[in-house]
Formats: C-alpha cells, structure tokens, sequence
C-alpha cells in the first residue's frame, strides 16, 4: 500500500510544511533546526535528529558525522567516546537497527519490526545501552545517498511513551524522496563560482557569509584556527580573491561585491 494511503488531510498539511520549511531554508547544514523541529511536531518524539557521517568513519569507528542536527532530548549527545565504548563490548553487531543493516531497506523501520516488546527485555542492545538511558522505541530512515555516506533521520521515545506506529511510517516514508532531493540541491551550493571548492570549503564559505570569525568558525566545526586559516589559504586561491568579501561574492555569485571590498 502507497505511503498516501496512510495519511490523514493534517498529515499532508504537516509534511508540505516541513518540506517548505526545508526548501527555504539556506545554511551550513542541509536541514536547519527548524526542519527537525517541524519533523518532531508530526512525529513526536523526546530525542530526534538528522546525521550524515562517512562510511567507515562513523562515530562508533571514531569519526564524527558531518553534519548533526538533534532536538528535544533531555540526554547528552552519544558522542564518539560512548560509542567507542559500546563498539569495544561488542554491542553494536547486536542493534537491530544498524545503519549497515538498513542501507538497502529503503524505507522507515521501527525497533519493534525486528524485536518483540517480550523479546526486548533480553536483548543485550535493550538492556546494555538503550535503557541506562530510558530509551524505549527507536525509529529511523535513511535517505538515499552517494557511495561512502549514510545519511538519516532518527526518532526516539524514552519509557512510558508508545510505540512509533504505522501512521509514523508513512509519514517518513513520504517525506524521504522529497527530502532526499533538498539535500541533493543544498549540495549543490554554493553555486557556479565555488564549483572547484570541497564541501568542507563550501562550508566555511557560508560561515564567512554570516559573518564568523576564525575562531567562531573553529568553535563551529571543531577544528584549528590554523586549520580555519589554511582552508582560507585555499579558497583565496581557488576563487583567486584576496579577501573574506570577495570569497564570499566569488562563490555566491553576488557581483556587486569586489575583490577589493
């Protein structure tokens, strides 16, 4: 059955607006906050986010994602030290919900799909990491992505909340092609001037846009104020600017800026 046949005229009502929220939207992450928030308003949920992370280079494998965008939880973020932790103990081949495990599904899965509520209470995933930390139900759905990155949303409900349903489903499964492709055209960006920049380059071109300064741009990307500096070095030399401004113009196709802004 079509993901539509499940959604009521408020649920229509609620994935045009996220998705006109997400194609509005212009900044360093492909997803805003606000993005995540209208997500959670249709699908509610107490931990909910958007990660996208480097195959092989996940944060249980020490990397770190990309790009993270998280809302509600009353928890710290899982970061990599946890995660490395889990992996050392051997949980992570027991998550039924592994992103490894749901690259080809292609569509919204729930714990519950793979585990039963009775089940539950003995898996090692359950009972070693999820309820130290009153996590109850998970649902997640990748989005289609190039070769070497996963990206995804996920959705959490802590203990004593119920279970994601099938209303829950279709609504994500709906919204994946579409926000699939706002993804694919924030990737495109900025536009024809900064076609030879990395996205990492792109990005602190965007930063620079809004104004930060080296170290906020640092603080905002965990790196160096060297690092910063150096990805400077290049894109001045890319674009063939001398200039934060004309960086910027370059790259964004403003013409009314110059090189001697």
């Amino acid at each position: 059955m079509p993901a539509s046949a499940w959604l009521a005229e408020r649920d229509v009502d609620g994935v045009l607006s996220v998705l006109s929220e997400a194609t509005s939207t212009d900044g360093v992450q492909p997803f805003a906050n606000s993005v995540v928030r209208g997500l959670v308003e249709l699908i509610p949920a107490d931990d909910a986010g958007y990660w996208e992370y480097e195959d092989g280079r996940s944060p249980s494998d020490g990397g770190r994602n990309l790009f993270f965008v998280r809302q509600c939880a009353r928890y710290p973020e899982f970061n990599p030290k946890m995660w490395q932790d889990v992996a050392s103990r051997g949980l992570l081949r027991w998550w039924p919900l592994h992103d490894d495990r749901l690259r080809l599904v292609g569509t919204a899965v729930r714990l519950s799909d793979f585990v039963s509520e009775r089940a539950k209470k003995r898996h090692p995933w359950y009972g070693e990491v999820m309820r130290p930390i009153t996590h109850e139900h998970e649902c997640k759905v990748l989005l289609p992505a190039p070769t070497g990155i996963t990206r995804g949303l996920y959705f959490v409900r802590y203990a004593g909340g119920r279970d994601f349903d099938e209303r829950d489903r279709a609504v994500l499964n709906a919204l994946r092609p579409h926000l699939e492709a706002v993804r694919r055209r924030w990737g495109q960006q900025p536009a024809d001037g900064a076609a030879g920049l990395t996205a990492r380059e792109r990005e602190l071109v965007l930063l620079l846009r809004d104004g930060l300064t080296n170290q906020e741009i640092a603080d905002r990307l965990v790196i160096s104020t060297g690092t910063v500096r150096t990805h400077l070095e290049n894109i001045f030399a890319k674009l063939g600017v001398h200039t934060r401004t004309a960086a910027v113009a370059r790259a964004l196709g403003n013409t009314r800026a110059t090189d001697h802004a």
